[in-house]
Parts: structure tokens; sequence; C-alpha cells
């Protein structure tokens, strides 16, 4: 009796990751997702373009379930708790080109500036310039915090980090995934 059984424990497993040292052994694609070893580097080259990267730091890179932020409708302090304890790290040297790098800058002094209409806001009585000065403020605040990521972690695990927000460029520098993740 040769019949296909769904609950039958599969016959071959795929074997444990390891962090060989090279970045082709700890580092694919899939799709447009990069997954990667937690704490390994990557190739030297920009994720957003995928030309030589002129920077190479070591970046730290959290992630937490996103059913934690319906703890921010009970107390954004309990969230706050909550998401450190919880939170799972990666640490990789990243790689990005002078053009990328200039712009990862500029939303960084973008989100920084945001102070200015905050508290320029304040100057004057008006109830409507002191809206439109907080306004300002997050809008400007949350563009630079949106625009300052490298990579933006969709989950990491204790064996893998998967990554959107890499270029295809990069992506086909990577080997395929050899264990198709559902």
């Amino acid at each position: 009796m040769d019949e296909f059984n769904p609950y039958a424990a599969p016959e071959a497993v795929p074997p444990p990751l390891t962090n060989s040292g090279s970045a082709e052994a700890t580092c694919w694609r899939d799709g447009d997702q990069l997954l990667a070893l937690p704490h390994s580097d990557l190739p030297r080259y920009c994720v957003k373009c995928g030309r030589p990267a002129l920077e190479y730091r070591k970046r730290s890179f959290y992630w937490h379930s996103p059913w934690l932020y319906l703890l921010i409708l009970l107390h954004f302090l309990v969230y706050l708790i909550a998401a450190l304890a919880v939170r799972k790290q990666a640490v990789h040297h990243v790689g990005l080109c002078s053009e990328h790098r200039k712009r990862r800058l500029n939303f960084i002094m973008m989100a920084w500036s945001s102070l200015v209409p905050l508290f320029g806001c304040f100057l004057f009585d008006s109830g409507a310039v002191i809206g439109l000065g907080i306004l300002a403020f997050l809008v400007m605040l949350l563009w630079g915090l949106i625009g300052m990521q490298i990579l933006k972690p969709k989950k990491i695990e204790v064996e893998l980090a998967v990554y959107r927000g890499v270029s295809t460029a990069f992506l086909a520098r990577l080997p395929r995934y050899p264990y198709r993740r559902d």
C-alpha cells in the first residue's frame, strides 16, 4: 500500500543552516526577499542598487510580531516594554554606495530638522499655526524615519532573518534559497 499520507513526517529533513564565513553560504534570495543568517555579513555591494559599496558598516536590525502593536491601544508604555522584551535581533555588515549613503543622510537630516517646525510653531499664539507646526513635525519625522531604513525586516528568527527593500540587482548576485519557505 503505497498511498500518499499528507500527515506523515517528511522523509528528508533539510540540514541546519550554518555560518561558514562566506557571504554566498550565509545569504540567499527568495523572490524579492533577502534571507540571511542573523549574524552574518552581506556581500560588499549596495543593497539598494547592487553597485560596489563604498560604505560597509555593521548594523543591527530588530523585529517583533506585528500583533504586538495592538498593545498600543492599551498603553504606549506597555507596548514599548513588551516590544523591548520580545524583539529579535540580527546583526549584519551592510553596504551602501555613495549615492544611497547621501540619500540616507538626507533622510536622517530631515528627521532631525523636523524639530524646527515643532519648536517654531510655539512662537505664535494662533492655534492654526501650532496645528500646522505639529503636523509638519509628524510628517517630516515619519518621512525621515521611513526613508533612512536600509533594510526592512520582515521576520527575524533564531536561524534565519528575512528582509524586504533590497534591489533586484543585489538579489541577482545571490544564490536561490535551497529550502523554499511557504
